[in-house]
């Protein structure tokens, strides 16, 4: 487990050398999770997450779902995700976003360690009125994610994992002829928008962490995530015919945060 941490800090220290920039966040959440039958759980949960820098209120996030186990070594999982993102400039809230996911986790024992894999697949929709050249209108995701747990202790359980996001249908487009000035003054070139077809990993994220069990119902774990974005900007007129601007933006995030669940 030391010599992981170490080789995940070096990691987080070269990805931080190739950042454009670096900020911090956190987050905050609670849930309940109800045992139905052995095997099968419901869960919900709310979180609240703070904007870059602390400027302001991130977002408020309510989540459902539902979890099987048909066998030890395998979960699989499905739910919803109510997104309420908040606009600093307008001081409200933003139009809601609906997410919709399910997941499979594997586990394999290894000794008082636990190692595991999940995939989760995952889709958005925005509501509410946005440049459809700029942002998809329901975009899908696949995020993977390699975790690694001691399971040593009766009480606590420190973990760390490792997660990928790929992105699946992003604009994208092409331009043609040379740069040209419109009457403000901006520099764009003709585009032609080709539909939703760009699919690259936007984000990477390590996770250290560490669940405490209070008791039987209650548990709370704390955690450091660091994250590198890698995110394909595009920026054109509403009508998607000029593009003024295409570029990956990098960037590094550290996001404290804590999580408390009730089980019953």
């Amino acid at each position: 487990m030391k010599k992981t941490i170490i080789m995940i800090a070096l990691l987080v220290l070269g990805v931080s050398a190739r950042a454009q920039s670096v900020d911090i966040t956190a987050r905050a959440s609670a849930g309940v999770d109800y045992k139905i039958m052995k095997g099968l759980h419901v869960t919900a949960e709310e979180e609240i997450r703070a904007a870059s820098n602390f400027e302001a209120l991130g977002s408020l996030r309510t989540t459902v779902g539902i979890t099987y186990k048909p066998v030890k070594y395998l979960k699989v999982g499905a739910g919803y995700t109510l997104i309420n993102p908040w606009s600093t400039s307008e001081a409200a809230f933003k139009p809601v976003r609906h997410r919709f996911f399910a997941d499979v986790t594997g586990y394999l024992p290894l000794g008082d360690f636990q190692l595991s894999l999940k995939e989760r697949f995952q889709v958005t929709h925005r509501t509410g009125e946005f440049n459809v050249y700029q942002n998809t209108p329901t975009g899908m995701a696949l995020k993977t994610r390699l975790a690694l747990k001691y399971k040593g202790w009766k009480r606590w359980e420190p973990g760390i994992s490792v997660e990928m996001r790929t992105l699946l249908n992003e604009p994208w487009g092409y331009t043609t002829g040379s740069q040209q000035t419109n009457s403000s003054g901006k520099k764009y070139y003709a585009y032609t928008h080709t539909g939703y077809t760009h699919v690259y990993n936007d984000r990477y994220r390590v996770n250290l962490s560490c669940e405490i069990k209070l008791n039987k119902h209650h548990s709370l774990t704390p955690y450091l995530m660091a994250q590198f974005y890698s995110q394909y900007e595009i920026d054109t007129n509403s009508e998607g015919e000029r593009l003024f601007s295409a570029a990956y933006n990098n960037y590094l995030r550290f996001t404290p945060g804590i999580n408390y669940v009730f089980s019953f």
